[in-house]
């Protein structure tokens, strides 16, 4: 008697209906197949003339027009940071201003998912416009009209924009800001909309960011909601940045810049949580984008310049510069070479730095307030979660030991894991590429860290996506989708807020079971692509490989 799976495959492969609607789901998780891309490819560029190119046209302004209800739905009803100066917001029929925590939270699930949906379809609908300039223009113009209504308004799901124009204002006072919390500007709306967790914490940005939030606060003439307006402009500047960076990396690979922006910009951490966060993440990742694009083009001066720039606002991007040093001399460069190739790029970087931080009056202390952020303990970082977790575990039998000494050793654990995956990076760069080295360190740094908040991941995951994700898509759609949940309008902290019995224990539940989704997409893409096209992708990379070795062995 066949079972249940059976007899699902069977009803799929018979239906002609429930099949068209698998292959769909199949092909926005996996891409278009090799067959699809070639017949496209044939036809003629994107016209709205045809039926087929009608077709296309109203996939695309329907993946917008979900996108820009779930970005207006979700600024509508986020609440304000109960300490800010009251502001104007964006309000949207039938949404309470301000609602309660549960109307928030509804609203903010039905808001994420609409976008969500659209941006998967913008994804699908990118990989198959022929034409590269349109692809991109349409693209671009989709994601800016989602990034409209969450730019207006207070921000969104983090409060970190207040502390950036304290510090801003900090400098202008001449101040150091890496030394001494915003607290130090006494009583006014800077200090009183910082949170409290960082009023007395010295800022962990180097010159670059200061220079930026001081701008902001003077040319807003020391006024904080219009500093706060004056920095979102500095955020879209940095994301456009991005978007250009990404698309060169991207034609450089020999890829689509459209899918790459598509993919690194369009996604909801990016539309949600940088744009409408106003998060100084994006400027890093725009300075960091544009020096590898530059690297790619062997213009690598250009590129030290601005990679230094990128690190001068969070230290990370500083892994940027290890790789380009070390590849600095190309693929058959010796050891002794390499060596002193990355020493002279952290020195010309070093000093660049050195001397921001004297224009701005900025000390040493950025550097080592990066271990402040550490003490944060609800995110959904792996190894906090691990540490913590045990800890429950063990406490629950009786056997009592400390969660934060534990998680501090599960988190140790890490950042060696970390070292060790940035070295074997450092071995394999010169074969495999600065920019997708760099890539895959900062999601590792992340993953593996003592914190992670979603808008740390955008920077990693677009350096990748540029640099092709082929078999790995699915799995990156998935976790992109899901880290955008991983913080909720209710109060700015992590989602795993599930009570106090098992709270962490709880959390890892989470991010196993993101893990397990990422898999299960991962599978379904592979198992559909291997009985409907004959192989998977990376079966076919692989008989490709063997047919080349074949030939090669053949020719000797």
């Amino acid at each position: 008697m066949p079972s249940t799976l059976e007899r699902v495959r069977t009803a799929v492969t018979t239906s002609p209906e429930l099949r068209r609607l698998a292959e769909r789901g199949r092909t926005i998780l996996q891409g278009p197949s090799d067959d699809q891309l070639r017949q496209e490819r044939d036809e003629s560029h994107w016209q709205p003339a045809t039926t087929s190119a009608s077709s296309q046209w109203w996939q695309v302004f329907l993946s917008a027009l979900s996108g820009l209800i779930g970005a207006t739905v979700i600024a509508a009803s986020a609440p304000q940071w109960r300490l800010a100066v009251p502001t104007w917001r964006l309000t949207f029929p039938g949404i309470a201003h301000p609602g309660t925590s549960t109307q928030s939270t509804l609203w903010f699930f039905v808001g994420l998912v609409a976008l969500a949906s659209g941006w998967l379809g913008l994804v699908h609908c990118a990989g198959r416009i022929t034409d590269p300039r349109r692809g991109v223009i349409v693209i671009g113009a989709v994601i800016a009209l989602w990034a409209i209504p969450v730019s207006l308004g207070p921000p969104l799901l983090s409060n970190d924009v207040y502390s950036y124009v304290a510090q801003g204002e900090m400098a202008s006072r001449g101040i150091d800001p890496s030394s001494v919390g915003p607290v130090e500007l006494g009583r006014n709306d800077f200090t009183s909309g910082a949170d409290p967790v960082w009023r007395s914490a010295p800022a962990p940005y180097g010159p670059v960011a200061v220079i930026a939030a001081r701008s902001a606060v003077e040319l807003a003439g020391h006024d904080q909601v219009a500093a706060i307006n004056f920095y979102r402009m500095i955020v879209w500047i940095g994301v456009v940045m991005a978007a250009i960076g990404i698309g060169m990396i991207a034609v450089g690979n020999g890829l689509s810049a459209a899918v790459a922006i598509a993919i690194g910009i369009g996604n909801p951490i990016m539309i949600v949580h940088v744009l409408g966060g106003v998060h100084n993440d994006a400027l890093m990742f725009g300075f960091l984008a544009l020096g590898l694009a530059a690297a790619q083009r062997d213009r690598k001066k250009l590129a030290v310049v601005l990679i230094t720039a990128a690190t001068a606002v969070k230290l990370p991007a500083a892994v940027g510069l290890l790789y380009l040093g070390w590849c600095w001399r190309g693929a058959v460069a010796t050891w002794k070479e390499r060596v002193f190739s990355t020493v002279a790029v952290f020195t010309a970087a070093v000093l660049m730095i050195v001397v921001g931080c004297v224009a701005v009056g900025l000390g040493p202390g950025w550097i080592t307030a990066l271990k402040s952020t550490g003490k944060v303990n609800d995110t959904y970082s792996p190894t906090t979660k691990i540490g913590f977790s045990i800890a429950e575990v063990l406490n629950s039998i009786g056997l009592h030991v400390d969660g934060q000494l534990l998680a501090s050793g599960v988190r140790a654990l890490g950042l060696l894991a970390t070292a060790a995956i940035a070295f074997v990076m450092l071995m394999r760069s010169p074969r495999s590429g600065v920019i997708k080295a760099t890539g895959v360190m900062l999601v590792a740094y992340i993953l593996l860290g003592p914190v992670i908040w979603p808008w740390y991941l955008v920077t990693g995951f677009a350096l990748l996506a540029a640099c092709g994700l082929g078999r790995y898509r699915p799995s990156y759609l998935v976790v992109c989708v899901a880290a955008s949940f991983f913080v909720w309008p209710t109060s700015v902290v992590s989602m795993g807020s599930f009570g106090n019995n098992y709270q962490h224990l709880r959390g890892l539940g989470v991010v196993l079971a993101v893990i397990a989704l990422a898999w299960g997409a991962q599978r379904f893409a592979g198992r559909w692509e291997r009985r409907y096209h004959g192989m998977s992708e990376s079966e076919r990379e692989s008989a490709v490989s063997t047919s080349q070795s074949g030939e090669e062995t053949r020719a000797r």
